[in-house]
């Protein structure tokens, strides 16, 4: 991926010893698409969330801000973008220091496969990016995993415990219209 994608930052990578590293070598060769990989979102107090992806058992940790950025918005957003067919999805969430990009783009061919790719740099302009992971996934399991982080956080600020801190952190009216999309094009998702 090039500048031209824009930036990202602070991401920390954890081994879990889960995967051996010649297999995760093989799988890159072949391009293989591989179903081990799933998602955390979790929404800390003001203004911090983490998005945990699992690729194979190597834990990849993005960080963001929603001082300058907005990741259930963008989430969401995404979600919606894929199930309109758009092509090419681009995040940039700010994380001190930097920025995290995550690129999501649809195969030519093969509509339901989908080229993601996670990086970081420092600044939003792609200075000294640098990719952190890359992988394929089907459209609907990213749906499908992703959804239901977004869901799980819509139930748990209906709490007022777990909603103190996190005011205005959840994209009520777009998550409405998600699940709106899902019910039309995945009904046996919800």
């Amino acid at each position: 991926m090039s500048a031209q994608m824009g930036c990202v930052g602070g991401v920390v990578l954890c081994e879990s010893g889960f995967a051996h590293s010649d297999y995760l070598h093989t799988i890159k060769l072949r391009n293989f698409m591989n179903d081990d990989i799933d998602f955390l979102l979790m929404l800390h107090k003001h203004g911090w969330t983490t998005f945990l992806v699992n690729l194979n058992g190597t834990i990849h940790q993005v960080g963001a801000s929603s001082v300058l950025s907005s990741p259930f918005h963008d989430i969401t957003n995404m979600l919606l973008s894929l199930l309109n067919n758009e092509n090419e999805i681009i995040i940039k969430w700010f994380d001190e220091p930097g920025w995290n990009v995550i690129h999501v783009t649809r195969d030519k061919t093969e509509r339901h496969i989908l080229s993601v790719e996670i990086g970081s740099c420092l600044d939003q302009s792609g200075n000294g990016y640098e990719k952190v992971a890359d992988f394929k996934i089907k459209l609907k399991q990213l749906l499908v995993t992703m959804f239901y982080q977004l869901k799980k956080n819509y139930h748990l600020l209906t709490e007022k415990s777990f909603a103190k801190g996190r005011e205005n952190e959840f994209a009520y009216e777009r998550y409405r219209q998600l699940v709106k999309k899902i019910h039309s094009d995945f009904p046996g998702i919800l």
